[in-house]
């Protein structure tokens, strides 16, 4: 008696057409295939237990109901698992409203498409709930249900998926481009986007998911509900049914289109904004022990003892002695070599710093130049040079030390990150951490999953490769800065198609800091990672290639920190910036910059990179 309980979900048979027209669009997008799963499992329930005379016995009622519950809980596990991996619904909607401004958040209509969404969730879950709980449900109940779904009310299913769909899809009877162009126009410049815990790209691949499978539970409650209604013998409702899937075929394809014409735009480029408090050893890092501001008179900085040079003329020297224990005894001497020595005037008041990290908070000369910022001074030293026999000035210089020291924090791991492909795992993150004196790359791994899957259970944090902290400057595995060697690369690396990233490097090439990047080839249905096939990418090219690397300018710089507002991104493909100190006027160039950026570069929900 089974097949006569069970026929009626003959209603439901002729969603198959949509996987015929949306499976080739989802594929060519890269998209998970939301719903096509669904709907394949639907028809095989029909071709498996409805037959072809289907004669529905209404004595068989609640048995009929509660068969149907049973296939639709197992439709439900389905969707679930499809669910895997998709970012909830209320924390990427709240992610956005919190990220953009109001006028673009009524532009898009974010608060009605917040509150259509929920909806329909909100009563898929008491439809889950009657799925559970077949056995008990009584047929009243299912009925109002039915009836609630059904209606043309404000409130009901069938008038939510319309709202839903006018919201996503563009009108062609008015100006309304749609959901997805629209933010697509605000968000190609990614200014508002700083916040968000995920790239451009997957925060429409997201949207679209969290649109897909909204449309999908509401479908299946209203196919489900018109079943209701014929079973209690309220209607044939066959026309209905036929309507509805008509309905959704055309705009599931519709909101497909949609999104297949933005998301190629989308910025696939995820970063981290500034956060609200810096924090040294959390959010930034800073070199330290490098070059930094150095007062010297020149008769200290050349073996003779004289005075007949110019300050600027002194590029690169060593301190040579302490000429009749002046200024110099009185201050850290440099231990290392000396840089871009630089006169600003003869005499002047220093401020010398308590801080271990600094030699000077300022200095003020007397014709009223001040460099750094004026304040309060526990060991202030009259500073003056003189004159040598009318003819020869011995002038105090404001030079950059370059000295390696027991406190120097310079040093850059050339080890290799690398996810374990062995269990499967693959990069889902990155940040730098230092350890000790060592800055390392250290990467987020989690277990692979088919179709874009992260099995987020399963991530964290690797420990880098330990580096042996003796004799650092003559480790091969380490890059030391020095004046001469101090740049780090900027690079844009891509993965090629169908290949995942696996490992991270940072590597020396022409005295520049460079990274590479491991990507392993991938099959999207599986998941299967082709662990020998592995291969390194990087970019080569140095300041004297055929195509030469540019340097960032880093113009007068202060402490990074300091700055009132947010940084904005402004480094390109093919550049390089340098480490150097601060800026004399600002700073006394006594700090080395650019900081360091800790903050981990991890998408949320995680995804293929």
């Amino acid at each position: 008696m089974r097949w006569k309980s069970v026929c009626v979900l003959g209603l439901l048979s002729y969603t198959v057409s949509v996987d015929s027209q949306v499976s080739e669009i989802a594929e060519a997008l890269g998209i998970i295939k939301l719903g096509v799963d669904l709907v394949k499992y639907t028809h095989g329930v029909i071709s498996d237990i409805c037959s072809p005379d289907c004669n529905l016995e209404l004595d068989l009622q609640p048995d009929v109901t509660e068969s149907v519950l049973m296939q639709y809980g197992q439709l439900s596990e389905e969707l679930r698992r499809v669910e895997v991996g998709v970012v909830g619904i209320s924390s990427l909607l709240s992610q956005i409203q919190v990220s953009l401004p109001q006028i673009v958040k009524y532009e898009l209509r974010l608060d009605r498409l917040e509150r259509t969404v929920s909806r329909i969730w909100r009563l898929y879950s008491l439809f889950e709930f009657y799925q559970q709980n077949r056995e008990e449900i009584e047929s009243h109940t299912l009925l109002n249900f039915a009836s609630t779904v059904t209606s043309h009310d404000a409130d009901s299913v069938l008038a939510q998926l319309h709202d839903l769909h006018a919201l996503a899809a563009p009108n062609t009877f008015s100006t309304n481009k749609g959901m997805f162009a629209n933010m697509a126009d605000i968000i190609k410049n990614e200014e508002h986007l700083c916040g968000m815990s995920e790239s451009p790209y997957q925060l429409m691949y997201n949207l679209y998911n969290i649109v897909a499978l909204t449309e999908l539970k509401g479908y299946a409650m209203l196919q489900f509900s018109y079943m209701v209604l014929k079973i209690n013998q309220k209607g044939n409702f066959t026309l209905e049914a036929e309507a509805a899937r008509k309905k959704f075929e055309a705009e599931a394809v519709q909101k497909l289109e949609a999104v297949k014409q933005v998301l190629p735009e989308m910025s696939r480029r995820y970063m981290r904004c500034d956060p609200r408090e810096h924090k040294e050893g959390e959010t930034f890092l800073k070199v330290k022990g490098f070059m930094q501001g150095y007062i010297e008179n020149e008769v200290d900085m050349n073996d003779y003892g004289t005075c007949k040079s110019k300050c600027s003329e002194y590029t690169y020297t060593e301190s040579k002695g302490c000429y009749k224990d002046l200024f110099c005894a009185k201050q850290r001497r440099c231990s290392g070599r000396i840089f871009d020595c630089e006169f600003y005037h003869a005499d002047a008041w220093v401020c010398m710093s308590p801080s271990p990290d600094r030699r000077y908070d300022w200095i003020e000369y007397e014709d009223g130049t001040m460099l750094g910022q004026s304040g309060q001074c526990i060991n202030k030293i009259k500073v003056d040079s003189w004159w040598r026999w009318v003819f020869w000035h011995c002038s105090y210089c404001l030079c950059k030390c370059d000295e390696i020291t027991e406190q120097s924090e310079r040093y850059w791991s050339l080890e290799p990150a690398l996810a374990d492909l062995d269990a499967g795992m693959v990069v889902t993150g990155a940040k730098f951490i230092k350890k000790g004196k060592i800055f390392h790359v250290q990467i987020e791994q989690a277990r692979i999953l088919p179709e874009g899957g992260i099995d987020e259970e399963s991530k964290s944090w690797k420990e880098p490769t330990s580096v042996e902290s003796n004799n650092l400057t003559t480790n091969p595995k380490i890059f030391t800065m020095s004046y001469e060697q101090r740049a780090m690369d900027l690079d844009r690396l891509t993965a090629p198609q169908g290949y995942v990233l696996t490992g991270l490097k940072l590597r020396s090439i022409g005295g520049h800091l460079n990274l590479e990047i491991q990507v392993t080839p991938v099959r999207f249905t599986t998941g299967e990672l082709m662990r020998d096939q592995s291969i390194w990418i990087a970019n080569d090219n140095t300041p004297a290639s055929r195509r030469p690397r540019k340097l960032l300018p880093i113009v007068i710089p202060d402490i990074p920190t300091r700055l009132i507002g947010s940084n904005k991104v402004d480094g390109e493909q093919d550049e390089y910036l340098q480490f150097d100190t601060t800026s004399a006027h600002k700073d006394v160039a006594q700090t080395t910059i650019p900081f360091i950026d800790a903050q981990p570069v991890s998408p949320s929900p995680s995804t293929w990179l």
